[in-house]
């Protein structure tokens, strides 16, 4: 094979690579959508601990299930702060968010506390702060309004998640509620602290500890996420 030869095929293969790169996503992969799942405590962190049921462990069971569950349809690619029984440093937990820039997150726990009646769920979103300093400064206002759409998307991602788990806890939901949290509050993307029942009310216990409910818990989480992104479409 002469010279002009090789530089000619050398041309052909390398012109069908920069076609094949511009060729469009497909359908599928551009409708796919990153989510972070945060097993809440961990390692020395147990959380809170009732009748051996320790919140770490069931945080994490609920993560994976939830990976497990989004495998079984397209959309979601779910992944993990932790997927081991590991002490995670908030400061962890937010460099994970940084790195893989999901499209938004969940923080998941179990409740405890306000008596031993308190029973239930409750979705907590970031709480809307004025963050506008210098008065008048555009680059200022237009921060303020970009963290604002993350703010305002995460109360939609949290009106979803709190549908699809009124059909696992009937009635039992507490309500949305916006509140100051070190993890939420250092993200710019929409996110959400999930707290699924109490630990301290034994029919919620009872419950959380059944690994059909925890199943059906996943299930419910899987499908707010979905129908938060097909709402964002």
């Amino acid at each position: 094979m002469d010279r002009r030869n090789s530089r000619w095929i050398m041309f052909t293969l390398a012109l069908m690579v920069i076609c094949l790169s511009s060729l469009p996503v497909s359908g599928a992969q551009q409708n796919r959508h990153t989510v972070l799942i945060d097993p809440a405590h961990g390692g020395g962190d147990a959380g809170v601990f009732s009748d051996q049921l320790q919140e770490k462990d069931l945080t994490l069971n609920l993560a994976l299930l939830i990976r497990q569950e989004a495998q079984k349809g397209a959309g979601l690619d779910i992944q993990l702060t932790r997927s081991a029984d590991k002490t995670t440093l908030t400061s962890e937990r937010i460099k994970a968010v940084i790195a893989l820039q999901p499209a938004c997150f969940l923080s998941l726990h179990v409740n405890a506390g306000f008596g031993k009646k308190a029973t239930g769920y409750e979705v907590y979103f970031p709480g809307f702060r004025q963050t506008v300093s210098g008065g008048g400064d555009s680059a200022a206002i237009l921060k303020d309004m970009e963290k604002n759409s993350y703010l305002n998307d995460s109360v939609r991602l949290a009106q979803h998640i709190q549908a699809s788990l009124e059909t696992v806890f009937f009635r039992k939901g507490r309500g949305l509620r916006d509140a100051p949290s070190p993890l939420l509050d250092a993200l710019t993307i929409p996110g959400l602290v999930v707290e699924i029942g109490f630990a301290t009310h034994m029919e919620d216990r009872k419950k959380l500890a059944d690994k059909e409910t925890q199943k059906a818990i996943a299930r419910a989480l899987v499908k707010g996420l979905q129908e938060y992104f097909k709402k964002m479409q």
